[in-house]
């Protein structure tokens, strides 16, 4: 056997994927970062002053709707063309006696964890990621529907695309880390608080990623806890 043939060349297309896999998702969150911000970010330096360094903000509805597209629909199309199946990727609904058993546990948690958020003034300074937000109910319902989209898209990204990915190619663990970390440097930028909170926030949501074998039940989890910061700091 010279190693050239078709089940060579899997092989090897195989063992490069994750490779590539990453290397793609480093390049949409640089995207991401930069390009697709709902704020700025930027530097200020005593003799300089103040100096942007991404671009500037998009509009609410642009933003999330950017965030669907580079977070879950060019990953997934991505992914796909690497020769993974989107079934294995945790999209599926998994064993949903343990999913409901994640989001009865986690649905109070998450609201907690809201209103824990809305008393830090960093977390106040950033969030809500539309300015103009209200807590009138049909304004802060349109809201909520868009940052569904938002949390869903980070979950197929983080927990679907790179932690189920992976997980075949690399094992549960080093997935777990590795969207894990992924996860916490696309928070710089961030409350400082809430980027160290995405190390083991990160972990426990892969974890029970994997647990149900879905990505929506700590989709919803990371989509209430969001929401309530909001609400909470609008009404406070």
């Amino acid at each position: 056997m010279n190693g050239t043939g078709p089940g060579s060349s899997m092989a090897r297309r195989d063992a490069l994927a994750p490779q590539v896999l990453l290397l793609g998702v480093t390049l949409l969150l640089v995207a991401f970062y930069y390009l697709a911000r709902a704020d700025t970010i930027g530097v200020h330096a005593a003799t300089r002053g103040w100096h942007a360094l991404t671009a500037g903000p998009l509009s609410p509805a642009w933003h999330f709707a950017g965030s669907a597209v580079l977070l879950a629909g060019l990953p997934l199309l991505l992914a796909r063309a690497l020769g993974f199946r989107w079934r294995d990727l945790g999209l599926g609904l998994g064993d949903r006696r343990r999913g409901l058993v994640v989001l009865a546990a986690g649905a109070p948690l998450a609201i907690l964890g809201g209103y824990i958020g809305s008393l830090n003034p960093e977390l106040r300074a950033v969030y809500p990621l539309d300015a103009s937000l209200t807590a009138a109910p049909a304004f802060f319902l349109a809201d909520a529907a868009r940052e569904l989209l938002y949390f869903g898209a980070w979950e197929v990204l983080f927990r679907g695309v790179l932690l189920f990915g992976l997980r075949s190619r690399v094992g549960a663990g080093l997935s777990n880390v590795t969207q894990t970390s992924l996860s916490v440097v696309a928070h710089f930028g961030r409350a400082v608080n809430e980027t160290f909170a995405a190390i083991p926030g990160g972990l426990i949501f892969g974890w029970l990623a994997l647990w149900t074998g879905s990505i929506w039940y700590v989709a919803l989890l990371h989509w209430l806890l969001g929401v309530s910061l909001n609400w909470f700091i609008l009404t406070s």
